[in-house]
């Protein structure tokens, strides 16, 4: 199989996650930033149904450790939709860029990844409602179809819900760095 590069220009956001979701790619430093999620999660990542706990998985692995991956992709693969499976894992890097620029924030119980893409499809849907007068509907191939990094794009309705999510819990502030009156 080749792909000319002028073809891969014209491919939709859709097809894009098609593609990369059926060949279960992932940026190049996606399990570290999965680990580093999980050290703030004390519940665990909950996707599809499956359960990754934050321990024993930490105490008995490092995140370099290609069983840790292994253990990432059983969880990943639960997902049938390559297109589902792609969105779960840009979902996945924009909660790590989250928490990696707040150090304050943190999940207080398990963070069910498949809520953070349902309330993004839904925040996705009333905006649509709003500007365009679409009606609600199920299928999420819109909301796939729309690119990440653009306003009102896929990562923007993540980040929003990510950030909702984390703001209502307890946040975490150290109080050796803050400022005392005595």
């Amino acid at each position: 199989l080749t792909i000319n590069i002028e073809e891969a220009d014209y491919r939709t956001p859709l097809q894009k996650r098609q593609l990369d979701g059926a060949l279960n790619r992932v940026p190049k430093d996606f399990y570290e930033c999965v680990w580093q999620i999980l050290e703030r999660t004390p519940g665990g990542i909950k996707v599809a149904g499956y359960l990754l706990p934050q321990q024993p998985t930490q105490s008995d692995m490092t995140m370099y450790e290609l069983n840790f991956s292994l253990l990432v992709e059983q969880m990943l693969s639960k997902i049938v939709d390559p297109s589902y499976r792609q969105i779960m894992v840009e979902t996945f890097m924009v909660v790590s860029t989250i928490l990696e620029r707040n150090q304050e924030l943190s999940f207080h119980q398990s963070v069910n990844m498949d809520r953070i893409i349902q309330e993004a499809f839904d925040e996705f849907q009333k905006d649509l409602s709003q500007s365009e007068g679409r009606e609600k509907q199920d299928d999420m191939k819109c909301f796939f179809n729309t690119p990440p990094n653009i306003k009102r794009g896929t990562t923007s309705y993540i980040g929003k819900v990510v950030i909702k999510i984390l703001l209502d819990g307890e946040l975490n502030v150290p109080t050796e760095e803050m400022c005392l009156v005595c």
